[in-house]
């Protein structure tokens, strides 16, 4: 049996330790009429493509090790990345954290629904990802520079929708977040300022994504960067007022943050505005509204805004729960949150490259080679996410320690570290699964598998533990571990029906 000839999920371990293949069955709705979209309309692609719209070198992969390869140059960029954003999230926490736990909880309560509106532009950023990965699988540099353009203008007209809106309910939104009386004021104002800055934050979303779609992780990676650096040196001058800047305290960390995703908007507009860049548009472009491609990133995306309004929906109302339980409970929650958020930076990373591989892969019909490089991902991350849990386990409280000094904070946040070190390989498995059904556009079924994950064990089966049986933070804990068992089984059961390929062929 060759390479690619293997089908089906052989098991998530073979006998020799290594995770198998695993079938996508990812595009049986979306795809069945996507290939005609893709034969028939604008995305076909010309004869006259330059050789700078070649096919990407994974496409010319013809072993394992090649493909590994080609994952680890899309994901070592990402990796940097969204570890340096999450450990400059983390920082966040600790210098916001000196002010005491009120400032922790206050802007734990407000991050909570701005992710909640900013999942709605998940639509365009995991539309976008999608069709450009497969143009540029198909090498046609023009269908993905027409969908960067028309994803950029829609998330900038609802970007400035949504910063309209969000600016007055900041207020009432901390209030049904059930903030207690010395977080709703911070809490608010932190939401304000940061709503202030959702064209710049959405804007870079899109605009990133449409790179990595192309295979290009480093330009994203760069522009972090260098937000992050002017995160972290706003915090230190804005929060307790150094260098003779105001004390703006939980205020003066918003401001940090929205300056920051401005200056990350910045430098990748000025990345897609070179032409030396696979990705290029112009301000000499034509900017009319394309319904067509619209109707395709849509098609791919709204499945996944749905499933991220789930996603927040459910985390809302988790942190809500959370909420009731008093100040030093939620802080406790929400430092484990932060350090979960930096142990899945590698998982997330291989995410994203496996999103770009699957998607080239089918767009230069060859489905094998998003087969194989989902299945070496998975057991990269298997691994990792392995070692993860381990260091969670022994070593959390230690963790816990860098942010507060609140001795309940310190015991409850240690041993909500040890029951999540449980989930670590479930998480891998179903991150990357989940991100190859995305890149194949079987997006729906995603987002069927959060809603049943989030929904129907997070939420349900941690109020029975967490309130009903009196088990507080424990028990919701709990309920977030078999919430990724259910659904590392469900995406599990979906990718290894195969009818992808069949799809595709």
């Amino acid at each position: 049996m060759s390479l690619f000839e293997a089908k089906g999920l052989r098991g998530v371990f073979a006998p020799n330790g290594e995770c198998n293949n695993i079938d996508d069955s990812g595009i049986n709705e979306t795809y069945e009429n996507e290939e005609t979209k893709l034969n028939n309309s604008d995305f076909a692609v010309s004869s006259s493509s330059s050789s700078k719209d070649a096919a990407p070198s994974f496409l010319q992969a013809q072993t394992s090790a090649e493909i590994r390869r080609a994952i680890l140059k899309l994901a070592l960029p990402a990796l940097v990345e969204f570890g340096l954003m999450m450990l400059v999230q983390m920082i966040d926490m600790i210098q916001v954290g000196v002010l005491g736990p009120w400032a922790i909880a206050a802007t734990g309560l407000a991050a909570q629904p701005t992710m909640l509106i900013f999942s709605v532009f998940s639509a365009l950023v995991v539309g976008t990802t999608a069709l450009v990965a497969r143009a540029a699988g198909a090498g046609d540099r023009d269908y993905a520079c027409r969908v960067t353009r028309q994803s950029f203008v829609i998330v900038l007209i609802m970007g400035a929708v949504i910063t309209a809106v969000g600016i007055p309910a900041s207020g009432s939104i901390i209030r049904l977040m059930g903030a207690d009386v010395d977080t709703i004021a911070p809490g608010t104002i932190y939401m304000q300022i940061i709503m202030a800055g959702t064209i710049f934050t959405v804007g870079n979303m899109v605009l990133a994504a449409s790179l990595r779609g192309a295979g290009d992780m480093v330009t994203p990676m760069i522009s972090n960067m260098v937000a992050n650096i002017v995160n972290l040196f706003g915090n230190w001058v804005l929060i307790n007022g150094k260098l003779g800047f105001p004390r703006w305290e939980v205020a003066g960390a918003a401001v940090a943050t929205s300056l920051s995703r401005m200056i990350a908007f910045l430098i990748t507009l000025h990345a897609v505005y070179r032409r030396d860049k696979f990705i290029h548009i112009s301000f000499h472009d034509s900017y009319r509204i394309e319904p067509n491609i619209i109707r395709d990133v849509l098609d791919i995306g709204i499945p996944a805004a749905v499933e991220q309004l789930i996603m927040r929906g459910g985390a809302l109302l988790f942190a809500r729960l959370i909420a009731g339980f008093g100040t030093i409970m939620f802080a406790a929650h929400q430092i484990a949150i932060n350090i979960e958020g930096l142990g899945l930076v590698p998982v997330m990373a291989f995410q994203m490259a496996t999103t770009t591989l699957v998607g080239q892969g089918l767009g230069a019909k060859k489905p094998e080679l998003s087969e194989e490089a989902t299945h070496q991902s998975t057991i990269i991350s298997v691994c990792l996410m392995s070692l993860v849990g381990l260091i969670f386990f022994l070593f959390g409280k230690y963790a816990i320690e860098i942010f507060t000094r609140d001795a309940q904070v310190m015991s409850l946040g240690a041993s909500a570290l040890k029951i999540l070190a449980l989930s670590q390989p479930f998480t891998a498995v179903y991150f990357i699964l989940a991100g190859a059904l995305r890149g194949a556009g079987d997006t729906k079924y995603t987002m069927y598998i959060s809603t049943i994950g989030v929904w129907g064990i997070r939420l349900v089966l941690g109020y029975l533990l967490a309130d009903v049986l009196g088990m507080a933070l424990i028990g919701a804990w709990i309920a977030v571990v078999a919430d990724m068992l259910v659904r590392m089984l469900l995406v599990i059961k979906r990718f290894s029906g195969g009818q992808w390929k069949q799809a595709m062929a």
